[in-house]
């Protein structure tokens, strides 16, 4: 048969397909299919091609499909869709967010994206929702052809009014033309009448699918298109009757039974039992050449003809299409597509099947991320039937703790491990119950862990992902040696397995291997091991492993390497990793850590940027944890403004809650020095005593120098100089561990100090404070130039006894005699130098140009 060239059609998809949006809408057999090809065919850049199938009907499996259309291009997609959709139907609205990780994907390269066959989706609102919602996110840069029977539930007049579509290219540019229609008969049926093939184009109403497979079946059975046309009724479904009824009892019934086949590959028939029908399709091919298409490497019927056969399998009853469902899902089984079985299985209504394939494969499946495959097939089963099966009852566990619902998750799992009587699935779902607890932070998955470890009869693979495991959980109980020794033997283990350790299992081992090391403070070794974790889970799209891996290098460059720059790239390196796999969570406290350094900072465009992120998210996922997370930059802020009482009250009760006892004091230092910046000197005494008590005895490392510079800046404020000057030479004790960010602060802070002593200093004072935005620390220095520098004096003049500030006054008149012990009190409590340093803050005037008092005189007494 000829490749028809509409070219007038062509041009008209052309001039629609130059906009964001195209939509294609017609009935069954007018041609969408092979023009929506031809565009993409000669798209002048990338294109991807996606057919819907009559499989492909829910939210999941439309975007699963997607994902396998664009993975030549972007294999990533697929390797994070079951994070996405796992992630996804935690939210309210599944379909947005799943949008929001495709074009996440898809980024900014310029592309066209062609969807046919959408009208299989038109019953699923929620289908529509994600595609109108990734047009929607990627105007700029994808181009959308979406072929359909009719508009569905787009936006398509929003898209209309805003000129961003053009009117839907519709049946009537697709009905054939007169010259089309001759061409067409010419080449086909080259000796038909040409009265009767004008006959046949109006009885099959312009569809070029139906003209063309009548014009087929006539060429071969004279006289047939006479007889059909003169017995009325529907042209097409007598067509379709005649081309069978040609062929041979076996090859009709070769037919039937691949009805629902979603391809005809050979592997697929052999696994049905038919070695020999490749050469019969062959001869299937040669009679009924419009029977079939070729999609890539892959026959298919042609969607009309397939429609047809489905026609007549459904008129045999109920039962006939539900066996038809069965024989394919067994094929693909056998075939090794399982996970395309399930759907099959689910609507032939073969539940004892399915529920074997899910104990057969479900683990796995979950693993290589089919989950949300595996969940709509337990779904799709009786609630007595999932009761049975110990592995369904495990995998519904693990849905629900990955949905954060630890009670239900616990039930399901103790009843899962009742029910398990084989060792082998007693112990891996003994696994997946160690690791919903140790997402909760639960002690009892050290014991069973433990376990798993020591048994003999455990596979080596799962005894290397339970040692891995035990390392985060030893440090979690802060049994830190533990965790070493067991997460060196977890890569001991992997050595040994060689070859047979997945790609997953090696980056899951490093990564919590690295996670380890950070804990025990060592910063190179936990680098070492996030980063080969890192380069395994990126090359194969593990994004939830490559996000922790990224954290603990993170971790490294912030705390160890005090290194803000390679910080910022990191968090907007784990930001990217879990908006890809959709990581609600993950994503928000990128985002958070990455608004305290741009704050720290004092990055006036990133935090904007941040704040409306932070604002787009649903952080009800969090709760108190993301509040917690957003207190520090929130207060440094409040301190930009002067309200350093409110900075205060937002960290005041924060302390207890931090990891460990370094973290707790740098958070007792901050608190310390709001407080007193307030005048809060009771508050800020208590604070600043207890980061001392929590900071005495720990290794020094950059948290606890940053800590004891904030200690010393308090003590500044709080007007105890010698307090300050020993935090300082405590600092200065251990001066190679300050990185230079440190240096710069350590120079601020001591110049500020020495200007609260009553040193003229102004000068150098703004000097450094300038510097600190050269060390990403122009945030703090925003906040040092709104410390009550001017008021410090008179603040505590308030402090002063009514004799003390009579004598201080009387001081400033000169020729007083006065006590020397009551004169060293007040200079002590102003916090000054000595008493001319005192007299000049008391009178405000702090510059070294003022003469000093006159004729001063203090009698000894």
């Amino acid at each position: 048969m000829t490749m028809l060239q509409r070219e007038r059609l062509h041009g008209r998809l052309v001039r629609a397909a130059a906009f964001p949006v195209a939509l294609v809408v017609a009935p069954e057999g007018f041609g969408k299919s092979t023009a929506v090809a031809r565009l993409h065919r000669e798209a002048a850049g990338e294109s991807h091609h996606f057919v819907v199938s009559p499989s492909q009907t829910s939210l999941t499996r439309f975007v699963r499909g997607l994902a396998a259309a664009l993975e030549p291009a972007l294999p990533a997609l697929s390797q994070s869709l079951a994070i996405a959709h796992e992630r996804a139907m935690q939210s309210s609205a599944p379909a947005d967010l799943l949008a929001a990780w495709l074009a996440q994907h898809l980024g900014s390269t310029r592309r066209r994206i062609v969807v046919d066959d959408y009208h299989h989706c038109e019953r699923e609102p929620a289908i529509a929702a994600f595609l109108a919602g990734a047009i929607e996110r990627t105007r700029g840069s994808v181009g959308w052809v979406v072929a359909t029977r009719s508009l569905a539930e787009f936006p398509f007049a929003t898209w209309f009014a805003r000129g961003d579509a053009e009117l839907p290219v519709d049946e009537a540019a697709f009905r054939l033309s007169e010259h089309e229609a001759r061409v067409l008969a010419a080449d086909i049926a080259p000796g038909l009448d040409d009265g009767l093939a004008a006959r046949l184009a109006h009885a099959t109403a312009g569809s070029i699918g139906k003209y063309c497979f009548a014009l087929a079946t006539t060429a071969t059975q004279c006289g047939l298109a006479q007889h059909v046309l003169d017995d009325g009724g529907d042209a097409f479904e007598r067509f379709v009757d005649a081309a069978l009824h040609s062929l041979d009892g076996a090859e009709r019934a070769l037919l039937r039974e691949s009805v629902f086949f979603p391809d005809l590959d050979r592997r697929l028939f052999a696994a049905a039992g038919h070695d020999d029908a490749e050469a019969r399709l062959a001869r299937l091919r040669a009679k009924l050449p419009t029977a079939f298409a070729v999609d890539g490497a892959r026959l298919h019927f042609s969607p009309l003809f397939g429609s047809a056969l489905v026609r007549r399998v459904a008129a045999d009853g109920t039962d006939a299409v539900r066996a038809a469902n069965v024989r394919a899902a067994e094929a693909l089984e056998r075939a090794g597509r399982a996970t395309e079985a399930l759907a099959f299985y689910i609507r032939g209504g073969a539940f004892d099947a399915l529920a074997r394939a899910i104990e057969t494969h479900g683990f796995r499946f979950v693993e290589a991320g089919y989950g949300e495959a595996v969940g709509e097939a337990i779904d799709a089963l009786d609630p007595m039937a999932q009761m049975t099966s110990p592995v369904i009852l495990a995998i519904k566990a693990m849905f629900e703790s990955r949905l954060g619902r630890f009670d239900t998750a616990e039930s399901w799992f103790q009843l899962a491990l009742n029910r398990a009587s084989e060792s082998a699935v007693r112990d891996q779902i003994t696994y997946e119950y160690c690791t919903h607890l140790l997402r909760f932070i639960r002690p009892e998955a050290i014991e069973l862990l433990e376990g798993l470890a020591a048994n003999a009869g455990t596979s080596p693979e799962l005894r290397a992902y339970a040692l891995s495991a035990l390392g985060p959980a030893y440090v979690f109980s802060r049994r830190f040696d533990d965790a070493l020794r067991v997460t060196s033997e977890a890569l001991e283990a992997l050595e040994a397995l060689g070859p047979g350790a997945g790609p997953h299992l090696r980056a899951r081992v490093h990564h919590q291997s690295g996670y380890v090391a950070l804990f025990r403070g060592d910063g190179d070794r936990a680098k070492e091991l996030a980063a080969i974790s890192l380069a395994l889970a990126t090359e194969h799209g593990f994004f939830d492993v490559a996000a922790g891996a990224l954290t603990v290098l993170y971790n490294v460059a912030s705390d160890v390497e005090d290194d803000t720059a390679e910080s910022v790239r990191l968090l907007e390196a784990v930001a990217d990793c879990a908006a890809k796999s959709s990581s609600l969570t993950t994503h928000l406290f990128a985002l958070i850590a990455r608004l305290e350094v741009e704050v720290e900072r004092g990055n006036e465009q990133s935090i904007e940027e941040l704040d409306a992120k932070l604002r787009t998210i649903d952080i009800t996922c969090s709760g108190r944890a993301a509040y917690e997370a957003l207190l520090p930059s929130q207060a440094l802020r409040a301190a930009w403004s002067g309200d350093f009482a409110g900075a205060y009250r937002l960290l005041a009760q924060s302390a207890p809650q931090q990891w460990s006892a370094d973290r707790k004091g740098l958070r007792w230092a901050e608190i310390a020095v709001y407080a007193a910046a307030a005048g809060l000197e009771v508050e800020a005494s208590v604070a600043a005593r207890n980061a001392s008590d929590l900071l005495e005895g720990l290794d020094v490392d950059v948290r606890v120098q940053r800590a004891r510079l904030l200690l010393a800046l308090a003590m500044v404020l709080l007007g105890r100089s010698d307090s300050a000057r020993e935090e300082f030479e405590t600092v200065d004790g251990a001066v190679h561990l300050l990185s230079p960010r440190l240096r710069a602060l350590r120079h601020a802070f001591g110049a500020l100090g020495e200007r609260y002593r009553g040193v003229a200093n102004a000068a150098a004072l703004l000097e450094s404070i300038n510097a600190l935005r050269d060390n990403h620390f122009g945030g703090l220095g925003r906040m040092l130039m709104n410390l009550p520098l001017a008021d410090n004096a008179s603040l505590r003049l308030r402090e002063l006894s009514a004799v003390e500030r009579r004598t201080l006054a009387e001081l400033s008149l000169g020729n007083v005699v006065v006590n020397e012990r009551r004169v060293d009190r007040v200079v002590a409590k102003l916090g000054c130098i000595n008493l001319r340093a005192a007299l000049r803050a008391a009178g405000r005037h702090p510059s070294s140009s003022e003469p000093n008092p006159p004729n001063l005189r203090v009698v000894r007494t």
